[in-house]
């Protein structure tokens, strides 16, 4: 009779064997760590506890798999056996992710007698700990404490308790006797007697103290400081003392010393003092019986200290993604993981909110309200559904019998929401080199079939199964590390052979996870959601993507991202391979953050920063973008007074705020136009994706066009010059409407400036435009509801008192608390802002600080929490003033004010505020 043969699994994963898992192990889209086991011993024994550091470093890192080389399965091992060693290791996964419920953690495959066990690891919601050495005191003794606790401690914050606010430590001690202030335990008072106690285990007295004084010393620190006193017995609180010689009372000072040394005081940086938080003192005991050698009580004494004090650095792991490897975080690496899902920036809270990424190592990530439910309308349409996207990636692939077989694999998938994506495409990138004979790699979303990674080849190859598994861990790791995603879910990867191409259906629709891993409709939008987010967030400091970011930056604690709208989301992902594209957006709609973005991707792609061209008319601007050393960087007129060759090498231009420019200095137009076009008996070619050029070797005469990519605003036209722009009529134009630079109040207040169309033009929707647009409004619209509470204010003062009022106004400004590197004044004219600095330099040298002080037109595409705009005025013969004040008034983002001295002009202006 055959003995039962019991699985040891959950019911997640019946149906599925190791058999199954091992014979498709280079098929999961997952972080793969393999250790060897012992089952038929504890769980420490023979590196056992190998399994654990893996598991925890699996936590921290994205989720994955554990591979288990079960070395007893021929060793005459039962079910008994697997299920004790298993029992045991679950006690400990559950007080590692402090919880009970592990079913929704861990997912173990296997037999007693397999050769290989297999452990799937869901991503923890927070940092995985296996031990914290830190403890907390009770009244009887002291205990390992909790992630709650832990969390608490780590958020203490102000000065240490000094030891003189501590218990007094009587000086008297009489040998059996209990002093009458220390009869009983206490939370800051504990008794150890080790005289005469497990004498037999080789240790001198000043070592044991040593040994055991680190708990007491972490527990009284972390709670309300405390004494611990050696040589009390701790059962009737009697004094005996402890054994010791003025040589041991020496030897013990200085080990105690070398043990506060190494534990660790809130920060890995701080030395502990003593006499200032820890003290020692050595008392006689009267009395002692003849017999006896004199005998010490010895009181160790610790203050109450915030932050956390530790004993050793945590037992915490995560997984290096560059090679694999398990390592240990260190303490300051770790208390920066553990507190990370706590920080946060209160002052964006109006506009924007914090993503709820509930992982080990989110990032910090504000959004407007409805943005990522905006964006994923865009991305889930039926037309979108029905090809992969970018949809133009296509055309980079030479053979159309390929462009078919793609289409016809994304058919495959059953009705219903799905999505498909192009890898390394604008916010999809993965660094991976080239692999020859790979055409490309395709990213599906099911709602019905899972995650898949599918890469197209001219051949099938170890290096192609390697490279498809490395992609798709990667994306999994993007997904649940930065995009947040904490749902069970997998991906399964597939090689097609285009020149050897065979049914597929079958092979999509093979189960390689445990059933918990099935995807659902909750699962799907959860799992589109951080896809969306590492697509689209940013750091504003160099509008670098969250995807390019390792996890080093993205905990630092100054760090944190915003989300693209939606508008700017679909430019760069929908328009990422037009060549040429004039993109129009009224102000503070995100047009230079959308412009440095795509100079990013092209980076991204291969290009040199000789090779792409920033083109502005204002310096400010350009020594902006100039700052982030990504690309070359010219004002209008610096391009055109250049020496011929010194452009040579650009293939790519981006202009931003066209409409400030002017044709007097020379066609800029066609000269900039004139770069990105191919040039005889040129070497350099445009930038294209390493990974296309792989696909495609001959490069048809479009691909090999630079871009030429115009981002303008004629509702910010303010002069009436012809600014050099050829009609726009029949151009790939693209709309931006949404804002979110201006509180509410500043927003309403310039909308009254903002003229129709542009100078007679009306920007074409045209029916391929129309589709990207659906029924999104086309006209500005406010992005959030956010009020600053402060109204737009409007004052009036005649000329000669212009300089006191705007020192009032500044005084006023900036004794309430706003900072001057958040402010600016803004003048009409260049004539006007040699007075107005002048007017304001008392004050600048009053507060040590200089104020920004500029015109209109040079501080366009700029901005500031404040503005004070002064004097404003302008040529009705050569500029618009609608046009000049709505350029002032959005440069704002809170608080807006405008001084006049002219009647007239602040008559519209309170008009138009009253209106």
């Amino acid at each position: 009779m055959s003995r039962f043969k019991r699985r040891k699994t959950s019911m997640g994963s019946s149906g599925l064997s190791t058999i199954d898992i091992t014979s498709n192990l280079h098929r999961y889209g997952d972080c793969i760590l393999h250790c060897n086991v012992y089952i038929s011993r504890g769980i420490h024994e023979l590196d056992n506890d190998i399994v654990l550091r893996y598991a925890c470093a699996i936590a921290n890192s994205g989720g994955g798999i554990l591979h288990m080389q079960n070395v007893d399965y021929k060793r005459g091992v039962c079910s008994k056996d697997l299920d004790t060693w298993w029992s045991g290791m679950e006690i400990k996964l559950a007080a590692m992710i402090s919880s009970d419920d592990i079913c929704n953690y861990f997912d173990m495959v296997g037999n007693y007698d397999d050769a290989d066990l297999y452990l799937f690891v869901k991503t923890s919601e927070h940092i995985c700990t296996i031990n914290y050495h830190s403890r907390l005191p009770t009244d009887t003794a002291t205990h390992d404490v909790s992630y709650q606790s832990v969390i608490k401690l780590l958020q203490k914050e102000g000065p240490e308790k000094p030891l003189a606010a501590l218990p007094p430590v009587p000086t008297d001690y009489y040998y059996g006797i209990t002093h009458e202030c220390l009869k009983q335990e206490t939370k800051q008072i504990q008794f150890k007697q080790l005289s005469g106690r497990n004498s037999r285990d080789g240790k001198g007295i000043p070592e044991k103290i040593k040994s055991l004084v680190s708990k007491y010393v972490s527990a009284f620190a972390n709670h309300e400081g405390g004494h611990i006193y050696f040589g009390i017995d701790d059962d009737h609180a009697a004094v005996y003392g402890e054994d010791m010689s003025y040589q041991d009372q020496e030897r013990t000072a200085k080990l105690v010393q070398l043990r506060m040394d190494v534990i660790i005081w809130g920060s890995s940086t701080f030395s502990a003092q003593r006499g200032v938080h820890w003290d020692i003192q050595f008392f006689p005991v009267q009395d002692v019986p003849p017999r006896k050698n004199p005998r010490f009580v010895v009181v160790v004494s610790v203050c109450k200290f915030p932050g956390g004090v530790f004993t050793a650095t945590p037992d915490s792991y995560y997984v290096n993604t560059r090679n694999q490897e398990v390592k240990c975080w260190s303490f300051d690496q770790w208390r920066k993981a553990m507190l990370n899902p706590f920080r946060d920036k209160p002052e964006l809270h109006g506009r924007f909110v914090k993503l709820p990424l509930m992982v080990p190592q989110a990032p910090l990530v504000f959004s407007l309200k409805h943005t990522i439910n905006s964006i994923k309308s865009k991305l889930l349409t039926e037309k979108s559904m029905k090809l992969p996207q970018p949809r133009h990636f296509l055309s980079f692939i030479n053979h159309q019998d390929t462009r078919d077989l793609i289409c016809s694999v994304v058919d495959l998938f059953p009705a219903g929401q799905h999505l498909s994506l192009f890898v390394n495409c604008w916010g999809l990138s993965v660094p991976s080199a080239p692999i020859p004979k790979v055409i490309c790699d395709l990213f599906v979303v099911s709602e019905s079939s899972g995650c898949h990674l599918i890469t197209f080849a001219n051949s099938e190859s170890s290096s192609i199964w390697t490279h498809a598994q490395d992609v798709a861990a990667h994306l999994k790791y993007k997904m649940v590390a930065l995009g947040g995603c904490v749902a069970k879910f997998g991906i399964a990867t597939h090689i097609i052979n285009v020149k050897n191409f065979t049914e597929v259906k079958h092979d999509l629709d093979c189960k390689f996870y445990p059933s918990h891993f099935d995807m659902t409709s909750e699962k799907f939008d959860e799992v589109i959601n951080s896809l969306i987010v590492i697509m689209a967030a940013y750091q504003p400091v160099d509008f670098t993507t969250l995807n390019s970011k390792d996890m080093s930056n993205i905990l630092s604690c100054d760090t944190h991202f915003f989300m693209l709208t939606c508008d700017q989301f679909e430019l760069l992902f929908r328009r990422q391979f037009t060549k040429e594209l004039w993109v129009h957006s009224p102000p503070g709609a995100g047009k230079t953050v959308a412009a440095v973005q795509f100079v990013q991707e092209l980076k991204r792609r291969g290009c040199q920063s000789s090779e792409i061209l920033y083109l502005a008319e204002n310096k400010l601007l350009c020594s902006y973008v100039g700052s982030f050393n990504i690309c070359r960087v010219a004002t209008r007129l610096e391009f055109l007074q250049a020496n011929k060759d010194s452009y040579s090498s650009v293939r790519n231009v981006i202009v931003d705020e066209a409409q400030n420019f002017k044709d007097r200095d020379g066609d800029w137009y066609s000269a900039a136009e004139r770069l990105t076009k191919p040039r005889e008996n040129s070497q350099v070619q445009a930038c294209t994706d390493k990974n296309l050029t792989a696909i495609n070797s001959d490069l048809s005469l479009l691909e090999r066009h630079g871009f030429f990519w115009v981002f303008m605003d004629y509702s910010q036209k303010v002069h009436k010059f012809s600014a050099g722009l050829p009609s726009i009529i029949g151009k790939n134009n693209f709309m931006m409407s949404e804002i979110t630079r201006n509180s509410k109040e500043i927003f309403e207040y310039a909308m009254h400036f903002m003229n129709g169309s542009p100078e007679g033009q009306k920007v074409p929707l045209t029916d391929d435009m129309a589709g990207l647009r659906g029924d999104v409004e086309v006209s500005p619209h406010l992005g959030h509801d956010y009020k600053s509470g402060q109204s737009v204010e409007i004052l009036k003062c005649d000329k000669e008192h212009l300089k006191e009022k705007l020192f009032q106004v500044l005084s006023g400004i900036i004794d309430s608390g706003v900072s001057v590197d958040d402010l600016a004044v803004l003048v009409g004219s260049k004539q006007d802002k040699p007075e107005v600095t002048a007017n304001v330099k008392p004050l600048s040298q009053k507060i040590e600080c200089g104020l920004e002080v500029d015109t209109v037109k040079e501080f366009s595409g700029l901005d500031r929490g404040t503005i004070i705009g002064v004097d404003p005025k302008v040529n009705s013969e050569h500029a618009d003033l609608n046009k000049f004040i709505l350029s002032l008034a959005t440069r704002a983002r809170d608080k807006l004010v405008i001084i006049s001295t002219s009647d007239d002009i602040q008559q519209k202006l309170a008009t138009k505020f009253l209106s």
